[in-house]
């Protein structure tokens, strides 16, 4: 008995090491991607707003009237009887034949497949799914950085989200575009600011992920951002509880810095909320209030060396927010 106990002691430890080495193999291998990515790429800082637009694979179900279907908000449906769609009115098409349609449905990165009865409207005597969905998404947002030899660029800072549960939008196709920013809309307590411009069809970039770390992609015409400085990498364990500087484009559509103080930060985060920060620059202050929509992805550049991107504001005090490390980015931006 006491034999087989040792036996079985040794086997378990045997288990927990090798799991802790797999593990830390893992860590290695990541941390390596990152690590030779800052020796051998450079990057430029960014600050320069843009447009946004997603096409997302399949269409996002955002309200449900029926109680009879098992559908729920969230859920993206990404084909109709076998065939993919991509678009509300592709949906809006089968369901007119008035047949029961099986859809094959994405739902918290599952596949599933509900079958679906359209109902005849009495009053447009049309079939509905009862649903309310989007195949797309539009906004305002800010360039971190471009990597100098490829063009690739990351921006936003945090995934571009729909629905309250914030699921992240899945793309097929997507595009930046150039933006003229015509009006701000100051923020204050509980009533969060935004930067308001406008998307045009000019695209100067292709989008080619959309992460919770930001959107990623590739720029189309190298001018636009082969006149910026080259910028070094500051890793998170360099960050110091002192001023430091972000990036924004305003009304005036010149990108320019503005002063900010790091008061504390997270190394052990996951996530993009690793850097808590405060607006104290009197001029930016005075134009935004603090941190505004459409500022997410401003890069933050501490001691010559950029650190990290705005990401988020705090509802109720809208000078201070969060950012991202950078080396997070960088991380995602390595994998398209």
């Amino acid at each position: 008995m006491f034999k087989n106990k040792k036996k079985l002691l040794i086997i378990i430890i045997a288990i927990i090491g090798i799991i802790s080495i797999t593990s830390c193999i893992a860590i290695s291998l990541k941390e390596n991607v990152v690590e030779c990515s800052l020796k051998e790429k450079e990057y430029y800082v960014g600050g320069e707003a843009i447009g946004i637009k997603l096409l997302a694979s399949g269409v996002l179900v955002m309200g449900v009237e029926r109680e009879d279907i098992d559908l729920k908000i969230g859920d993206i449906i990404l084909e109709v009887n076998g065939c993919k769609i991509e678009t509300d009115a592709e949906l809006e098409e089968y369901a007119t034949i008035g047949e029961t349609l099986n859809l094959t449905v994405s739902r918290d990165e599952k596949i599933i497949n509900v079958a679906v009865e359209p109902k005849l409207n009495e009053n447009t005597k049309t079939y509905r799914l009862g649903l309310w969905v989007k195949d797309s998404s539009a906004g305002v947002g800010t360039i971190t950085f471009y990597e100098k030899d490829t063009g690739k660029f990351a921006a936003l800072g945090h995934a571009i989200t729909e629905t309250a549960n914030q699921y992240i939008l899945p793309i097929t196709t997507g595009g930046i575009t150039k933006t003229d920013i015509y009006m701000i809309k100051k923020g204050i307590a509980k009533v969060p600011g935004e930067l308001k411009g406008t998307i045009t069809n000019d695209t100067i970039g292709q989008i080619y992920c959309n992460t919770q770390n930001g959107i990623f992609g590739h720029i189309d015409n190298e001018k636009i951002y082969s006149d910026n400085d080259v910028i070094k990498i500051g890793k998170k364990e360099e960050i110091e509880l002192k001023e430091a500087y972000i990036y924004v484009t305003l009304d005036d559509n010149i990108k320019r810095k503005y002063e900010i103080q790091i008061e504390k930060v997270y190394l052990n985060s996951s996530g993009n909320k690793n850097i808590a920060i405060k607006i104290t620059d009197q001029e930016l202050l005075d134009k935004t209030g603090g941190i505004v929509q459409g500022m997410s992805g401003a890069p933050i550049v501490q001691d010559g060396k950029l650190i990290g991107a705005i990401t988020h504001v705090f509802l109720d005090d809208p000078e201070r927010g969060y950012g991202a490390f950078i080396e997070n980015m960088i991380q995602d931006l390595s994998n398209i």
